[in-house]
This record gives C-alpha cells, sequence and structure tokens, in this order.
C-alpha cells in the first residue's frame, strides 16, 4: 500500500504530504485496525490520514529532492536549437558592423 484513495484524491504514502500550514506530514508505515494510514508531523502522536485530511488538509505532496542524475542532465542538455527562420533573422556581430561601416555620416 504506497497510494491511498481518499475523497477521490490519490494519496502517495511515499512522499512527505504539506499541509495548508506547511506542515509536513509523513506515513509511520503503519495502518489503524481499519487499515487507514497513520500520519505524522513533527514529533506529535500520529493521526489517520482521513483526520490529517480534514483537519489540516488539503495536502500536496512535497516536491522530490533534486538529485545529482537531474543535476548532471541539466547541465549536460544541449541549448535548443534555434529555427532556420530565426538564423535568418537574427543580424550576426560582423553584419552590424558591416551595416554601420556602410553608414554615411
Amino acid at each position: 500500500m504506497t497510494v491511498w484513495l481518499l475523497d477521490g484524491v490519490e494519496i502517495d504514502l511515499t512522499r512527505t504530504q504539506i499541509d495548508v500550514d506547511g506542515g509536513r506530514w509523513d506515513w509511520t508505515g503503519t495502518s489503524t485496525e481499519t487499515g487507514e494510514p497513520l500520519m505524522r508531523c513533527g514529533d506529535d502522536a500520529p493521526l489517520p490520514l482521513s483526520e490529517v485530511y480534514a483537519t489540516y488538509g488539503p495536502l500536496i505532496p512535497a516536491p522530490a529532492p533534486i538529485t545529482h542524475a537531474d543535476r548532471y542532465a541539466a547541465y549536460a542538455a544541449c541549448p535548443a536549437e534555434t529555427t532556420a527562420k530565426e538564423k535568418r533573422t537574427q543580424p550576426s556581430f560582423a553584419a552590424l558592423l558591416g551595416g554601420l561601416s556602410r553608414r554615411t555620416v
């Protein structure tokens, strides 16, 4: 059980959930007698997910941390190629200098 369906909303229990006040809720890995996941915020006692959602919700998943692989992919990515039309309409520095040198004063 890593995804829990609550009021039509899928909650990924493997990720930290953030409430409207910025509290960070994590699944304790345990459940109530009825099978509902128990969530914990800081050192507080665990609460059933439905109670957390009703009292502190809605919940949103915390952003996934950036990994070394993510950083490497960003650094190694090639810059976007310009289209042929953009290449024709973008003046180069040499063309700009040539145009300026042909100007009459």
